[in-house]
């Protein structure tokens, strides 16, 4: 990831550009390349206090750098206020790299100054380093931290209650204020106590009716000295710590190595270019430290923990990219939840209290779907017979209903729900206490998750050899599948997206895409080539699949107007990349010998690599014109999904 001058050499350019860098652990530094903070989630050092346990904090937000060559000086930050952009420090921005760790060079006539940001693996610290690559003599650095010590989802518009207090002792200041403490470390300068507040900070790109305001506090300047060829490394940390230069030095050589090993081992390498930026993307979303269990984040900036996108991610973050020890472990976690919750797969963990929830109706079903990727990819059936009752369990429990989240086994074999839980299903979205996507009855992805999980059982059933339990499969995959296209079946040629006895919905919906897209379909050819033609008409555009056909009266294409309005478009037209992935799959199954045009869905991309979070893709995208992304920046199934498909299908 190279970006020149031309890409970064107005404020709008820079500031539509963000790097990502993470610890691991839900921690991370997250900004613009010119270093302007445009939402109220940016922050170079984001930690969460213990584990996955509650939502992470904004405690340094950024740095502010000044350069004094010859008596003069050069502010090469940026922040944007309220009335004003000051300073404009993006015009001293040459190049931004990212290969391996993000880095920035400024240019100053022939001062030539590279600003690396990296984070370890497994520490809440997030380190600067400065090298001083060219100078006609030595120049002096004034460094200023701001910190926020907020929540992330918070805003701090004024000073009331922050009680703001630092501290100096030994190259190390503690910052105390809003009931959160941070560290600012170094092994070189002189510091000068000097608070100060900025007020009226804006967020831009905040996901609301009017942008954000923010009030921030810095406690003092760092000053020191540099000369060419020489570097210096500054440490923001949320607990005290000592920094030497030697420390650093190592520090960054392990990060840089841990990320190109996790580029290098993977098998898509060979396959494309365009998976090289994706993997670095994934690792962001893939915790594997050795003494906590391993964990999937949904994304950036949102961190939480979802069965349902770890179990659509696993396919493309861990199996597709040679991790199947990790995919199993984490199939594992989440089986072990089920089990405790009375083998029913909860829906996700508690940003709050840690604790799991149940309320998302599919969770287990997306399971069964990821534990049979996991299977194919590794050849083996050991993590099945291993625990093989307790899959048989959870399958029972869907074929006798689960009452605590609506789901009954109709006598037809397939799936209804009925619930007055919001977040039953993926379009989960409420806007004044009621859900903006009503959906009862029979899901068109609930049963087709529910079809491919019957014969996948079936199939394990026959291999252990449990008869009786692969007869009793059987007898309801086959009822499955009889009655699945006379439910859903709507003679305009695509699916419904619901039905429910004298009602349905047949609004044309991205849902049914995985009826044709699933190991495991209940359609026959003819009618699902129908489905996925009828879904590249209308649903498909470049970056996704809509969630609603443009055509209805209610579709919303754009992420606009008041907040309950940008709240209905995701499901009334939005599109979304990780379905645009089973669509692609899809549409190989009908056409294998047309994968030129699979790659004409997936160059597009490359392009918005480039822009958004460097190297990720995002959560969703505007289903109409210019195709704005919205949501998490970095979305752990959109990238799962086009690395699957580079995997499974390319």
């Amino acid at each position: 990831m190279y970006l020149g001058k031309a890409d970064v050499n107005t404020y709008e350019k820079g500031s539509s550009r963000e790097f990502l860098v993470s610890n691991g652990w839900g921690g991370f530094g997250f900004s613009t390349v010119i270093g302007a903070n445009t939402r109220r989630e940016h922050g170079l050092l984001v930690v969460k206090k213990s584990g996955e346990e509650v939502y992470p904090d904004v405690l340094i937000s950024k740095i502010d750098e000044t350069v004094v060559s010859r008596g003069k000086k050069y502010h090469l930050s940026t922040n944007r206020y309220t009335d004003v952009i000051y300073p404009d420090g993006f015009r001293y921005l040459q190049e931004y790299q990212a290969e391996p760790l993000p880095g920035m060079l400024f240019v100053i006539h022939s001062i030539f100054l590279r600003k690396t940001v990296f984070m370890p693996r497994n520490m809440q610290a997030t380190f600067i380093k400065y090298e001083l690559l060219s100078a006609p003599e030595n120049i002096q650095i004034e460094i200023r931290p701001l910190a926020a010590h907020r929540g992330i989802m918070d805003l701090c518009p004024d000073k009331a209650g922050a009680d703001f207090e630092s501290f100096f002792s030994k190259n190390s200041v503690t910052i105390n204020g809003r009931g959160l403490q941070s560290h600012v470390s170094f092994h070189k300068g002189e510091w000068r106590q000097k608070p100060l507040w900025f007020e009226n900070l804006m967020y831009e790109s905040d996901e609301s009716e009017r942008p954000g305001t923010d009030t921030i506090w810095s406690p003092g300047i760092l000053s020191f000295d540099m000369s060419e060829g020489e570097s210096v490394y500054i440490m923001l940390s949320s607990k005290s710590g000592f920094l030497d230069h030697s420390r650093g030095l190592e520090l960054e050589m392990a990060t840089s190595k841990s990320i190109l090993e996790s580029i290098a081992d993977t098998p898509l390498m060979k396959k494309t270019p365009l998976a090289r930026e994706l993997i670095q993307s994934a690792s962001h979303c893939v915790s594997e430290t050795d003494d906590k269990k391993p964990i999937i984040f949904s994304g950036y900036p949102s961190v939480r923990e979802s069965a349902r996108e770890t179990f659509i991610s696993i396919p493309g973050l861990l199996l597709a990219t040679g991790k199947t020890d990790t995919a199993k472990k984490l199939l594992q976690v989440w089986l072990d939840r089920a089990v405790v919750n009375g083998h029913i797969m909860p829906s996700d963990v508690d940003p709050h209290t840690g604790s799991i929830r149940t309320e998302a109706a599919d969770s287990g079903l997306w399971f069964f779907y990821a534990l049979n990727k996991y299977s194919e990819q590794s050849g083996s059936t050991e993590f099945v017979a291993e625990n093989w009752k307790d899959l048989v369990t959870i399958l029972r429990n869907f074929r006798g209903g689960i009452k605590g989240i609506g789901l009954e086994l109709q006598s037809n074999g397939l799936l209804s729900l009925h619930t007055d839980n919001l977040h039953s299903n993926w379009m989960d979205r409420e806007c004044n206490g009621s859900s903006i996507q009503k959906r009862r009855g029979n899901l068109v992805e609930f049963n087709s998750l529910w079809y491919n999980a019957l014969r996948s059982m079936e199939q394990y059933a026959d291999l252990l050899g449990d008869y009786n339990e692969k007869n009793e499969i059987e007898e309801i995959a086959a009822l499955c599948r009889d009655s699945f296209p006379k439910i859903f079946w709507n003679e305009k040629g695509y699916l419904n997206d619901w039905v429910d006895e004298d009602d349905k919905d047949e609004s044309l919906r991205c849902n049914q895409i995985l009826a044709v897209s699933l190991p495991v379909s209940a359609m026959d050819p003819e009618r699902a080539r129908s489905i996925v033609e009828t879904c590249w008409n209308e649903l498909y555009t470049t970056f996704g699949l809509r969630t609603l056909d443009p055509h209805h009266d209610k579709y919303k294409g754009r992420c606009e107007g008041r907040l309950d309005q940008r709240e209905k478009a995701r499901f009334m037209g939005m599109a979304w990349p990780w379905l645009l992935g089973q669509f692609i799959t899809a549409y190989l199954r009908y056409n294998p010998d047309r994968k030129d045009i699979a790659w004409s869905f997936l160059r597009p991309f490359i392009s918005h690599l480039r822009k958004g979070c460097l190297g990720g893709v995002a959560e969703i995208f505007d289903g109409s014109m210019p195709y704005r992304p919205h949501g998490d920046a970095l979305y752990a199934p959109s990238v799962a999904e086009l690395l699957r498909v580079i995997g499974e299908d390319m």
